[in-house]
């Protein structure tokens, strides 16, 4: 028998003190352990978001809180359109106002492009428009190294042109050099509008 310190107190048993204990280890220890043969936790998932997106191991982009992602995010095959430049001058590029009409794509490019993708039906093609990967106000130029099919829908012609957009004002600015500008578009696009479009805030 023990008592507790003061006196007038109740004494428990040891046995009653020992099986108290034991039964709240066993309490503790098994609410966090799953049922045998229980699929693990999976998190929920949210109506309109990808499940795959582009690669962007190895990619520094800065803490921001992700965007609802629509839809696919629509990137180009880097062995069909690596990019194609024909300037890195940004004296030369900034000069250049910045809604002027990019080069002509010829019909027969398109057709090649399309083709390259595999969206050879009508169908395929009307969810896609032609692309500078560098835009002509970046020193893009209209080669079939540049030139690929962008969607409209889900993530891509939209957000891609707010990136060449804002890419454009950052070269300018002289926040960035052509180069880098270039160069983000060309190794991954995406990466680069949730780098300097969307951790900036400027969606």
């Amino acid at each position: 028998m023990i008592r507790f310190g003061q006196a007038g107190r109740t004494a428990i048993p040891v046995p009653k003190v020992m099986a108290l204990v034991l039964a709240l280890v066993f309490l503790i220890s098994g609410c966090g352990r799953a049922r045998p043969g229980a699929a693990p936790a999976q998190p929920p998932v949210v109506p309109g978001q990808t499940t795959q997106g582009p690669d962007l191991s190895g990619v520094h982009v800065p803490d921001f809180v992700m965007p609802l992602i629509h839809g696919n995010v629509s990137v180009p095959d880097p062995k069909l359109t690596p990019g194609a430049v024909t300037t890195t001058d940004a004296n030369a590029i900034c000069t250049i106002p910045p809604h002027s009409p990019a080069p002509h794509v010829t019909q027969a490019m398109q057709a090649m492009v399309y083709r390259e993708y595999g969206y050879t039906s009508p169908t395929a093609q009307h969810k896609h428009v032609m692309d500078l990967l560098v835009p002509y106000n970046l020193g893009g130029t209209a080669v079939l190294a540049n030139v690929w099919p962008i969607a409209v829908a889900g993530t891509g012609f939209y957000q891609k042109d707010q990136t060449n957009a804002i890419l454009r004002q950052m070269v300018c600015r002289r926040e960035l050099t052509l180069t880098q500008a270039q160069h983000a578009l060309e190794t991954n696009w995406y990466a680069a509008w949730l780098r300097y479009v969307v951790a900036t805030g400027h969606i």
